[in-house]
């Protein structure tokens, strides 16, 4: 080993790092699995070379390495927690990530290479942001983990752009033969356009099982036909082929940049994967009510349950298409309040029915009783692939209905469409007097199984050309502003019924951002800190019981049927462990983008 036993299993560095196993090896120096005793976690050491064996540059190198790391807080990019030195040595400490390289996973399929891609992008465009160039982009340098993150590496021969000079000038190139843009074979400076070449070969060689310049083991070979810009055009009938002759055309200048190229993986990766709503939960605050999501199973043998009425029969199989519909047709025509009557729900209190709050796939009625006061909830909603909740299923033709017990202050009631749909209904109570939910759930589940026997449910009336109905939520925050939110998983997000919600998960930590549309009173003082966003009014709150923060962002103004002055606001909901105030600077930060991007009024 170039240490010569200097270094060694068990060895304490900086007074607090044991030295527990080498796990690396390479011209930037060695890196180990330590232990930190003080923090009692797994970290990486970085070592670079020492002197007497020839490796100043290599600690100038490593001591960079750490400058440039310390300025990208990035998902994609392996992080740097400290540096320290131990007998004149110099050490990198860094995150560590037990996972193989890309190298190690052999040939991948276009979708999984996507994939990788576009994270990679992702990683790229921050890189870039700070002013730096990396390089040295190729497989051994991307580390995936086990949850199919992956992480860029090894910055040691970076190079910051603008006036700043190369750390390794005893060698006419730094990089990878067989990765390295044409143009830095030749000699010219290398700069971002040349880490999209790059990004493009890696792409290339794990899609193809070979570099675009031929095998590496023949450098010589590599070396001419990277200056000649020979470079072997991808698989034609493979999705990536449009995506990867862009990054490595021969003419700079013609290549995206990393936020393109991300946008461009990512459609990739969209089209090659079949998507589907999962399950969730609003939080409870935010939007009034909880959303039950239940999948029809066509296998599923059901069981009456008492006093149901109905006979247990297996449901159809669902359909997966939102164009194949039987029972709620078109999501933005459908009426939720042709399922639901207040009359029906009189014997319990005094009940009217609000047509015009919440989202739209939704209706309900207030029922108001000796200081009680309930809100039966119908809402539409698509299926959910993990399946139907658990409890007996009770069916009535092409309908089956979900039971559950009471819960707390709430009731529910699921209808499983043999379309692949499902109606939920909730009763639940607001006031402080006493009401029988589930009796209440029971009466406007009944209500509404009648109305779906009898074929598609009926189209609400047309909506005001102004209505936030026509827009779509997931296309308010592009891959720009959603690179914000840290650790975003920006080609999977949860759509919900009518693309009227649209939630995106982090793969870093538990938080999420939920983006959805709204009908309420307007909002006041009492409502959040106002403020203006995108030019509209605005209102931003925190939510310390769900850690979380929401904006309202006021869009129109309208009268309701009952004449009384009504809003439609878009929500952005940031949930997740840091501190309230960056959780809420975070969340007005989203919501900008997402305002300019509604339709004007």
């Amino acid at each position: 080993m170039a240490y010569s036993g200097s270094v060694r299993p068990g060895q304490l560095v900086g007074g607090r790092y044991r030295l527990d196993e080498e796990i690396d090896a390479g011209g930037n120096g060695v890196v180990w699995r330590a232990h930190d005793h003080v923090l009692d976690r797994t970290v990486a050491l970085k070592h670079a070379l020492s002197p007497e064996t020839g490796g100043a540059d290599r600690v100038r190198q490593l001591r960079r390495e750490a400058t440039i790391l310390a300025k990208l807080s990035h998902p994609n990019v392996v992080t740097v927690f400290d540096t320290t030195s131990e007998n004149g040595q110099w050490w990198l400490v860094m995150e560590y990530a037990p996972a193989p390289n890309l190298a190690r996973h052999g040939k991948l399929p276009p979708e999984r290479v996507a994939r990788y891609g576009a994270q990679l992008a992702y990683a790229l465009q921050a890189v870039h942001e700070q002013g730096v160039v990396h390089r040295d982009i190729k497989p051994a340098n991307v580390l995936v983990t086990a949850d199919n993150r992956v992480k860029l590496s090894d910055f040691g021969i970076s190079r910051v752009m603008h006036g700043d000079v190369t750390v390794t000038d005893s060698a006419l190139i730094a990089g990878t033969p067989g990765y390295i843009a044409p143009e830095v074979a030749k000699g010219h400076d290398p700069t971002p356009a040349a880490d999209m070449f790059s990004l493009g070969a890696t792409l290339y060689a794990v899609a193809e099982g070979v570099s675009p310049f031929g095998p590496t083991d023949n450098q010589g070979a590599v070396w001419r036909r990277t200056i000649a810009a020979d470079v072997a055009a991808p698989d034609p009938g493979s999705p990536l082929a449009p995506v990867l002759s862009r990054l490595m055309d021969v003419n700079p200048a013609k290549r995206p940049t990393a936020a393109e190229a991300r946008l461009l993986l990512e459609k990739v990766a969209d089209g090659a994967v079949v998507r589907r709503p999962r399950r969730w939960r609003d939080v409870a605050l935010v939007t009034g009510a909880v959303v039950v999501v239940v999948a029809a199973v066509a296998w599923l043998v059901f069981s009456p349950a008492s006093g149901s009425g109905g006979t247990a029969t297996p449901l159809p199989a669902p359909v997966t298409s939102r164009a194949a519909v039987s029972l709620l047709g078109d999501p933005r025509t459908a009426d939720p309040c042709a399922l639901s009557d207040a009359s029906a729900l009189a014997r319990f209190g005094e009940a009217e029915r609000d047509a015009e709050y919440g989202n739209f796939d939704r209706c309900d009625v207030i029922v108001r009783s000796n200081g009680s006061e309930v809100d039966v909830k119908t809402e539409l909603d698509t299926a959910d692939p993990d399946g139907p909740p658990a409890g007996a299923v009770q069916t009535t033709g092409q309908i089956g209905v979900v039971r559950e017990p009471l819960d707390g202050e709430e009731c529910d009631r699921t209808l499983l469409l043999g379309d692949g749909n499902q109606v939920a209904i909730t009763a639940q109570q607001n006031g402080d007097g006493p009401a029988d939910l589930c009796a209440m759930a029971d009466t406007a589940t009944d209500t509404a199984v009648t109305v779906l026997s009898r074929g598609e449910i009926p189209r609400r009336v047309p909506a005001d050309p102004a209505s936030l109905i026509k827009a779509d939520a997931c296309a308010l925050l592009d891959a720009d502003a959603l690179s914000r939110f840290p650790g975003v998983d920006a080609v999977d997000p949860e759509i919900g019924f009518g693309d009227w919600s649209c939630r995106w998960h982090s793969t870093t930590s538990q938080a999420n951002l939920l983006v959805r549309f709204d009908r309420n009173q307007p909002p006041t003082a009492d409502d959040g800190q106002p403020t203006r966003i995108a030019g509209r009014q605005a209102f931003v709150e925190r939510l310390p019981d769900d850690h979380a923060c929401q904006v309202e962002v006021v869009y129109r103004r309208f009268s309701s049927a009952d004449t009384s002055a009504k809003v439609e606001l878009l929500l952005v909901v940031l949930t997740g462990s840091q501190p309230l105030d960056q959780l809420c600077g975070l969340a007005t930060s989203l919501a900008e983008p997402a305002a300019a991007k509604l339709p004007a009024t």
